[in-house]
């Protein structure tokens, strides 16, 4: 599915239909084809956004990660030498969560977090991390941006 939540050319049968809209189509498309088992109504709670109150469609992106789980020793390592206060959060709280670290994903979208101010070219060939809005508006060309925060 695309950024509008609308099924691309993968799914042909359903191309440029929004997920939700395609419920009854794709139950259709089964029964026509013999694939459908059963079809029921089920009562469940469905995860909506605190800020626009609509639901939530889940859908894979790109991100990125740091291999946390690679360096889990050296952290632990490094936080032994700490003069934490009180004393009991190097060995109990900060060396349990530092012993049950996963790989972090720090890049988030423009919605649920902060996103990282890194621009790749389409080929993946290069990666610019842009280090001020004054940079921005010199590689952007766009002279008019004052606010981060405000999706264009």
């Amino acid at each position: 599915m695309d950024a509008s939540a609308k099924y691309t050319a993968e799914v042909a049968d359903f191309e440029g239909i929004f997920v939700k809209d395609a419920d009854d189509k794709i139950m259709a498309h089964l029964k026509q084809s013999g694939n459908l088992i059963k079809k029921a109504n089920i009562t469940h709670s469905y995860p909506f956004c605190w800020r626009s109150d609509t639901p939530l469609i889940n859908r894979t992106i790109p991100s990125w990660f740091v291999k946390v789980e690679e360096i889990i020793d050296k952290l632990l390592a490094n936080n032994a030498k700490m003069n934490w206060i009180p004393g009991f959060v190097k060995e109990k709280r900060f060396a349990n969560w530092i012993t049950s670290s996963r790989d972090w994903a720090i890049s988030r979208n423009r919605y649920w977090g902060t996103p990282l101010p890194l621009w790749r070219s389409e080929d993946g060939e290069e990666t610019v991390a842009i280090g001020s809005v004054e940079e921005l508006r010199t590689l952007s060309g766009d002279q008019s941006i004052k606010d981060l925060h405000r999706d264009r």
